[in-house]
């Protein structure tokens, strides 16, 4: 059986070869991530190169996504570069990214006086340690530890619930973003963003699509505004366990997706995917029933961090995922149906339902999609079937982008004047490469006139070889 759940790779210091990323791509990687928080234009240049090159040696469609660091707020560093906080003590919070101390701890947000009240929740170091705020003066805030741990340099700060007054995209995401257009990136990652707002602005400096990371509680209670202009979201499980309690979020984790999926949008869960592989051979159990309890719920991928970024296994691990995305992906483990964009009437849309419900009533394998923009395989995806879609486009940019479409296998051909050549070059392709035996039927979505966007309203049953 073909994955349909496809993997993101963070890319890094431990795959920075142009061996290393073949490997990956060896391996299963769909999405290159460049993480736009860590190194310099001219290494995620050198990346995006070999990422290209790999998937060229490979005949795969690879996707770049440019993962803006966007608004991040850090604490300023210590002596020994470290703190230890215990419960009860009482802090001192001014802002400033200069040196503190156990007593006084700089934090880089001008309006941190203003925007943080008495009985706002503090949080450092990723939730490792929380502070109640207890007074407030002209030139800083007194907080209580609730929970106590070590603080290092520069660790992330988060205000749960507070309404901060920050841009979604800082001066160093405008360069980043007119970076990644020079790249042409196939997808921009948009990180803290609070509203619908925030979305479109990233859209309009690069001119890719969005996918949206959900990681702030006020992005989660804009979630259906957030949907309305986002081309995807990104469930980042690191940040939103810092922003709300941790036992909620597998349930808000299953409300982003289902709305996600409601929507026909691209869907990706992050963060400890396979930690447990940075440095060991094999995922713990947890991990295994944590990367399948998310395609059971629906996402459309998944996101690998530290692991290859990093790690001591980073083909290793993509692997492992590959393989548990395989029995993942066993229809006797996907509960989802393809009721999902009831809603959406045009005729790519009902033609796509067709195709999807002829292919289950009839226990096909294989849909095939003839597109230009890459629409009609994102419809065909969202209806989640069991068999493989075959995307046949002739624009390079729309196969790298299908590349993170569930249940989508891109493929290069050149445009053809009529839908019958079309329908020819699909037998002899699908026949010549074993996708399938003579005989054997497959469902052709298609549209007429050929060769333009937006006209999808034809499907065929076709037998292969007749």
């Amino acid at each position: 059986m073909s994955r349909h759940t496809k993997i993101v790779v963070t890319l890094g210091p431990a795959v920075a070869t142009a061996e290393a990323i073949d490997g990956l791509v060896v391996a299963g990687m769909d999405v290159a991530r460049l993480n736009f928080s860590h190194g310099d234009h001219e290494t995620h240049r050198k990346l995006a190169t070999f990422v290209r090159e790999a998937a060229v040696r490979n005949g795969r469609a690879v996707a770049i996504l440019q993962d803006i660091q966007g608004p991040k707020i850090r604490v300023g560093t210590f002596p020994g570069g470290v703190i230890r906080l215990e419960r009860g003590d009482q802090v001192s919070l001014v802002a400033g990214m200069g040196l503190g101390d156990a007593e006084r701890i700089e934090i880089g947000y001008p309006r941190l006086i203003d925007d943080v009240g008495v009985g706002s929740e503090v949080v450092l170091a990723d939730g490792l340690v929380r502070m109640k705020v207890t007074e407030r003066f002209r030139d800083r805030l007194v907080a209580e530890v609730t929970e106590g741990g070590l603080v290092g340099d520069h660790r992330g700060a988060a205000f749960p619930k507070a309404d901060l007054q920050v841009s979604a995209v800082t001066e160093k995401d405008k360069v980043d973003l007119a970076f990644g257009r020079e790249l042409e990136v196939d997808f921009v990652a948009a990180s803290f963003v609070r509203s619908a707002a925030d979305v479109e602005r990233v859209h309009r400096l690069s001119g890719a699509p969005v996918i949206a990371k959900i990681e702030l509680a006020a992005a989660f209670e804009n979630l259906d505004a957030i949907l309305a202009v986002a081309d995807g979201v990104m469930v980042a499980r690191g940040d939103l366990g810092v922003e709300m309690p941790l036992e909620q979020l597998p349930s808000v984790q299953k409300e982003i997706l289902r709305r996600t999926n409601a929507a026909g949008l691209i869907s990706v869960t992050a963060t400890e995917m396979l930690e447990s592989m940075i440095h060991s051979t094999r995922p713990t159990r947890a991990e295994v029933t944590d990367v399948a309890t998310a395609v059971v719920e629906g996402t459309d991928a998944v996101m690998l961090s530290g692991e290859t970024a990093i790690g001591d296994f980073p083909i290793e691990t993509v692997a492992m995922m590959d393989r548990i995305l395989v029995e993942a992906d066993r229809p006797r483990s996907n509960h989802q149906t393809i009721g999902f964009l009831a809603g959406q009437v045009a005729y790519a849309s009902a033609t796509a339902r067709a195709a999807v419900e002829a292919a289950t009533d009839l226990g096909l394998g294989t849909i095939v999609a003839f597109t230009e923009s890459g629409n009609t395989a994102r419809l065909l995806s969202k209806y989640r079937p069991g068999a493989a879609i075959m995307a046949f486009s002739p624009e390079e940019r729309t196969r790298r982008r299908m590349a993170i479409y569930r249940g989508v296998i891109p493929v290069a051909f050149d445009r053809l004047d009529s839908t019958d050549a079309m329908f020819d070059f699909a037998d002899r392709y699908l026949a010549e490469h074993g996708v399938c035996a003579a005989g054997e039927g497959v469902v052709i979505v298609a549209g007429t006139p050929p060769n333009r966007s937006a006209s999808t309203n034809l499907m065929k049953l076709q037998i292969i070889g007749e």
